[in-house]
């Protein structure tokens, strides 16, 4: 047979009333499933013990719409938590680290899986998601005990201990600014120093047993200070550094885009005086003579003059294309490592990918007008050549 679960439980705890004091109550059994459950508390010795609620009376004659005397003490660990209230499921150790997988709240009527929440589970959740920050910012914490360790300008324990009376000025706001300065990796180990130094100096001189309720009494002065320093400490951080890297990485990458042109800037300028040459060259050839094999020379000159340029600006295209590439992977990195800055560097990123842009527009219009001249020497070399080159080999 299943065991019982902690979800089977809840219903009971739901439509139960309990005495002020112990754990006596009246249970109302409300429908087939309360009463199912009853029976398999009754019949089964696992359950009894794992649910750890005993029915008054006589179990056989319960039934659907009755209320029954029952005793209920806290379940199973493992199986789950009932507390009278928040507090009490804060006296464990652990449940002011990390929410309890499973419980119940008597005094709210809450259990773990509920839409609607009540304000102590929205000030205990906001009390754990502060501690998960401060973790973030501790040497180290220990879990069962409840107790951060920080380390900076000296050692400073700080047990977690609190009630939800105590947590009264802890709001969402502050909580999500300093979660979105401990989570965020850019220079993740400077900010966690400057916190901790921060909650060190807070509550050094705060008895130890006072000290989380008084950092969350004044969290919005610790946030402050917290993002004052870190302010400092990225105003005379390297933004000269990062100023001269880029414009150094921009300049490198000028000279190898304009390096591709400079490269084939002769054969490129060899282009027009080799159409005059080509124009002047040609003659009328009506039989196979030197006219003739003076006009193929010519032509045949000229086509491969054309494939080797074309050679030539195919292989400067294929490094602009790895310029391009490599433009793109340093503005992730400069985005990614320094987003604070990276704004004012991106326009040079996107002046110097327009250039990669245009030289290859440039090589494309070379090779056009090359291979129409290639095209237009053969034309003409049709109109001025009257023998066919196998009649003259």
């Amino acid at each position: 047979m299943a065991r019982i679960t902690f979800d089977q439980l809840i219903p009971l705890y739901r439509n139960t009333v309990f005495g002020p004091d112990g754990d006596g109550g009246r249970l109302r059994v409300a429908d087939v499933s309360i009463l199912e459950t009853l029976k398999l508390i009754n019949a089964d010795d696992l359950a009894f013990e794992d649910s750890a609620i005993k029915i008054a009376g006589d179990a056989d004659k319960i039934d659907v719409g009755t209320t029954i005397d029952v005793e209920i003490s806290a379940p199973r660990l493992g199986l789950g938590q009932l507390a009278r209230d928040v507090d009490g499921l804060i006296a464990a150790p652990a449940n002011r680290v990390r929410e309890a997988p499973r419980y119940y709240v008597i005094g709210d009527r809450y259990a773990y899986n509920d839409a609607t929440i009540p304000e102590s589970i929205t000030r205990y959740r906001n009390a754990l998601r502060l501690v998960k920050a401060l973790s973030e910012a501790a040497a180290f914490v220990d879990p069962h005990q409840a107790e951060a360790t920080f380390l900076g300008p000296g050692r400073l324990r700080i047990p977690i201990a609190y009630k939800i009376a105590d947590l009264g000025s802890l709001a969402s706001g502050p909580i999500d600014e300093l979660e979105a300065f401990v989570f965020d990796r850019i220079h993740k180990d400077q900010k966690m120093a400057i916190l901790a130094s921060n909650v060190i100096e807070l509550c050094r001189q705060q008895p130890e047993a006072d000290r989380f309720r008084y950092l969350v009494a004044h969290l919005r002065d610790l946030i402050t200070k917290t993002q004052e320093g870190y302010k400092l400490f990225a105003s005379e951080f390297s933004y000269e550094k990062i100023k001269g890297k880029t414009e150094e990485a921009i300049s490198e990458y000028t000279n190898k885009i304009h390096k591709t042109f400079h490269d084939i800037q002769n054969q490129v300028m060899g282009v027009p005086v080799a159409t005059v040459i080509v124009a002047f060259q040609l003659k009328n050839a009506s039989e196979c003579g030197v006219e003739f094999w003076g006009n193929f020379a010519v032509s045949a000159g000229a086509s491969l003059f054309v494939v080797l340029l074309t050679m030539a600006v195919w292989n400067q295209l294929m490094t602009l294309t790895s310029i391009d590439g490599d433009l793109l992977r340093q503005k992730d990195k400069l985005t990614k490592d320094y987003a604070a800055v990276s704004a004012q560097f991106l326009p040079l990123y996107q002046r110097l990918a327009l250039r990669v842009c245009i030289h290859r527009v440039i090589l494309f219009a070379i090779l056009v007008v090359c291979w129409a001249g290639v095209a237009m020497t053969w034309y003409i070399y049709g109109r001025v050549t009257v023998p066919e080159l196998s009649a003259c080999l």
